[in-house]
């Protein structure tokens, strides 16, 4: 009976195996990376690469351009022509056309969600200047556009001031109440590829972006972070020069009020940092000249965090979730009127800064 049982199981197991469709990876063009460009009369021209294997065991990479009012067209119009169907299992990365992403993104986003094949980790970023020129460039560095975004993406997340974010991170800033998403921008160089700053989305359209500098305190601002480096401008008398922070740890805690019905935040950071280089004119067995390095790190760090924030509140993108901060206190909250009255909000920033131990001299 209980062998019996076993068939009947097996039996039922390869029946809806068998109905499962199957994509054998030789039958198949696995796509690495999606590029849209906004072009006239409301057509999108979509890019594609994905990579060549060949025998001697070197890889390449070969690309198809389409154009068409959609993106689940164009992928319609790629197929016509490619020796082989493709697919998204292997996708890493797509990018939008600055211009592209001024119009709104959500539809592609939505796309790829729905899509089994595509995973949540994948990254998307804004291309200031032409995908398909930045996904048809030779590059030094490596031999696949899509590895070398990656790669660049994920190092800077990890190292550097980038934070965190991929296609789970946007649709979860996207839909939450209270929050708006960003993406990293990047821009083709001759031969490599660079990292520019951060993309602010007011819903899903692309409204401003702050630069590499900026990202440094806005990582500190959004998550906490161990990573990243600061480049201070030393002034002592006649002297000028520069420094270099790396941040070990950055905190930042948010506190909510109430005055007159109107909420009110008080932030504070604290970031603990380790001075890598600095001008070989200043002493450091001088306490006091590190005390000077303390002193104007906090100044720079304190006057971007409280400048991206006005930022945030003049273009009304509201990327740190201070939204998302009173909601979670409130019962009964208003989205629509937290959204009038944000652009007026008070929020006050106090800034500690202290730096551990010197590096190498400049």
């Amino acid at each position: 009976m209980i062998k019996k049982g076993r068939l009947i199981l097996l039996l039922i197991v390869l029946l809806f195996s068998g109905c499962v469709p199957k994509q054998i990876i030789d039958e198949v063009q696995l796509m690495h990376a999606i590029g849209f460009d906004e072009l006239p009369d409301e057509n999108i021209k979509g890019t594609i690469t994905y990579p060549i294997f060949n025998p001697d065991g070197n890889v390449r990479v070969e690309t198809l351009t389409a154009v068409s009012h959609t993106s689940r067209f164009i992928r319609s119009m790629l197929n016509t022509q490619s020796p082989k169907t493709l697919t998204t299992g292997q996708l890493r990365v797509v990018l939008f056309n600055d211009r592209f992403a001024d119009n709104g993104i959500l539809e592609i986003v939505n796309s790829l969600y729905r899509d089994p094949n595509v995973g949540n980790r994948l990254y998307l970023a804004v291309v200031n200047g032409s995908t398909n020129k930045l996904l048809t460039t030779n590059y030094t560095a490596a031999p696949l556009p899509s590895m070398y975004i990656t790669d660049m993406l994920e190092q800077n997340i990890n190292t550097e001031n980038l934070p965190k974010t991929n296609l789970h991170v946007f649709l979860y800033s996207y839909y939450g109440e209270g929050m708006d998403p960003f993406l990293p921008i990047i821009k083709a160089r001759e031969k490599t590829i660079q990292l520019e700053g951060i993309a602010l989305f007011r819903g899903e359209k692309y409204v401003g972006k702050l630069d590499h500098k900026e990202s440094f305190a806005f990582k500190v601002l959004l998550e906490g972070s161990k990573t990243g480096h600061y480049e201070v401008e030393v002034k002592k008398g006649k002297r000028r020069g520069h420094a270099v922070v790396r941040n070990i740890k950055g905190t930042t805690t948010y506190k909510v009020k109430k005055v007159n019905g109107v909420p009110q935040f008080d932030v504070k950071i604290k970031i603990l940092g380790e001075l890598h280089e600095y001008p070989h004119w200043l002493n450091l067995e001088e306490a006091s000249n590190i005390a000077l390095i303390e002193k104007t790190f906090k100044k720079q760090v304190h006057g971007e965090a409280k400048s991206i924030i006005n930022k945030f509140q003049r273009l009304k993108v509201d990327p740190l979730g201070f939204g998302d901060q009173v909601r979670r206190r409130e019962k009964g909250w208003d989205f629509k009127e937290f959204q009038k009255q944000y652009p007026d909000i008070k929020i006050n920033v106090t800034t500690e800064v202290e730096v551990v131990e010197s590096g190498v001299i400049e």
